[in-house]
């Protein structure tokens, strides 16, 4: 037994090795098409469907040699007995074929709807600020009650099924060993009464004789279950190997290289980008950002500019031209050697539920305590760290909630500096930043200036000032490009919007 557990255990723990590979390598595009609940779930519970038809499969094996044995030693004792034993088989199958087809089909709608629940789950937990602020308790609990209650309706079908099955099967069973018996009987009564023989069939032998015949059925049982069982397992495995013969969307090519990274020229050379609706996010971007340049991307929200963030972190390929690194298109690099170019900051900075010290070593692994203070500072987070009564040592909660909003985004600066990437990339950084902290993160980018090829993703035109080359995007298109001056005296279409940002203020 603790054999089977252990190897149970072994098989399931690499099913959700290579799940987990597999999600982690999938690119965005099937990630938010999908709730994270229902990924969560296949990790978690339908991880054991592979196994679980091995497990089925061996049990099997061992039920058809029993058969095998008990059917030799049954038609030892009487050939007529035991071919009708066998009466009962193609009944046995029948049933078993007819709901195996329907606990398969259960299965699967409760698998899908208790994996709908995990997502409800998981949505309605990072819901509880929104809920308690606009005094929707009482709704979101009634969503989870109907989510509970779809679940449990669908254990209860698919229970049914799995209780009515065996009811089917030993009701065939009960009335072929009446059969028997009867037809059994009559050969006591023949051979002992009407025409007594001395080898006949006796009481005795017809106890015998029934006794064999309970384990032979026992092993039949099993076997015209296999078909049922095996279903239930079915389901969760082909939930499981949905999502491993998923197509990766973005891939290493055959032969792909890798290169040492060092800070290199970027070009984008005519780069369109669509979702595969026919509607084009990005046309014909064409640009090249020399190294130690600090360039940012500004325009109005649906200008294009974090679906350009996207593709130069490869998340996705670009649908016509290119994007280069040294001339080196980006489809012909490593992954792995590609985004280790890169460190980026997202808008929404993710903080983990761990020490300081372990969210800006997630970065950097082997990264010293020296190295660690070294990147704070320079992030202009260690002002606010050596503050905090652990330093960093200090645990951050869920999503960084004991943290303000500009604390965060140094924490996110810093843990991407300490990764050392020639090209650090920002996604609207102050976007959740008051004044003084928007001052603090433009204070922080210009010391870095020079060190590292800064890409600057944002809408707040006052925090481009000092870049090299501003970008101006709209409807997916460059529109205009220079120095902040420039772009000023030029009386376009970032001089409209910079003076219509400064009357605002």
């Amino acid at each position: 037994m603790m054999i089977n557990y252990y190897l149970n255990y072994r098989g399931t723990t690499r099913v959700r090795f290579d799940l987990f590979t597999k999600l982690q390598n999938l690119g965005l595009t099937y990630h938010r098409n999908r709730p994270q609940g229902d990924s969560i779930y296949r990790l978690i519970t339908d991880a054991f469907g592979p196994w679980g038809i091995v497990d089925v499969v061996i049990g099997t094996s061992v039920a058809a040699v029993t058969l095998t044995v008990m059917t030799i030693i049954l038609f030892s004792r009487n050939v007529g007995l035991t071919l009708a034993a066998f009466t009962v088989a193609p009944f046995m199958i029948w049933s078993n074929w007819r709901f195996g087809v329907r606990i398969h089909k259960r299965a699967l709608e409760s698998k899908q709807i208790d994996a709908d629940l995990a997502s409800h789950i998981q949505q309605a937990m990072t819901r509880i600020p929104l809920a308690q602020a606009f005094r929707r308790e009482n709704s979101e609990f009634r969503g989870f009650s109907n989510a509970v209650g779809r679940s449990v309706g669908a254990l209860l079908r698919l229970n049914w099924q799995e209780q009515l099955y065996p009811l089917a099967r030993d009701s065939i069973l009960s009335v072929g060993g009446a059969i028997i018996l009867g037809y059994g009987g009559w050969l006591v009564y023949r051979d002992q009464f009407l025409s007594p023989v001395a080898d006949g069939m006796s009481v005795g032998t017809l106890l015998i004789f029934m006794d064999y015949l309970r384990k032979l059925w026992d092993p039949l049982k099993w076997l015209s279950e296999f078909f049922a069982k095996v279903r239930i397992f079915e389901a969760a495995s082909r939930r499981v190997f949905r999502v491993l013969d998923e197509a990766e969307t973005v891939a290493d090519a055959p032969g792909a290289r890798w290169i040492p990274r060092k800070l290199r020229t970027m070009t984008l050379d005519g780069v369109g980008f669509d979702y595969g609706g026919g509607k084009q996010i990005l046309a014909n971007i064409s640009a090249a950002i020399r190294p130690r340049q600090m360039v940012a991307f500004v325009g109005a929200s649906g200008a294009g500019k974090s679906t350009l963030l996207s593709l130069m972190l490869r998340f996705y390929d670009p649908t016509s031209g290119a994007l280069r690194l040294d001339d080196l298109d980006f489809r012909e690099l490593r992954l792995d050697s590609l985004r280790g170019h890169f460190a980026f900051v997202a808008q929404d900075s993710l903080v983990l539920p761990a020490t300081i010290a372990e969210n800006l070593a997630y970065a950097k692994q082997s990264a010293t305590r020296a190295e660690i203070e070294r990147a704070a500072e320079a992030a202009g987070a260690a002002e606010f760290i050596d503050a905090l009564p652990q330093g960093y040592e200090t645990v951050l909660a869920e999503g960084g909630a004991n943290l303000s909003g500009g604390q965060r985004q140094r924490i996110a600066i810093a843990r991407a500096l300490l990764s050392d990437a020639p090209f650090l990339v920002l996604d609207e950084p102050t976007s959740a930043l008051d004044p003084e902290q928007e001052r603090r993160l433009i204070e922080t980018l210009h010391r870095l200036k020079g060190s590292r090829t800064i890409f600057l993703v944002t809408h707040r035109l006052e925090s481009v000032v000092d870049c090299d080359c501003i970008f101006v995007m709209s409807k997916g298109q460059i529109i205009e490009r220079g120095a902040h001056d420039a772009l000023i005296s030029s009386g376009g279409a970032f001089s409209r919007a910079r003076r219509r940002a400064e009357a605002a203020e």
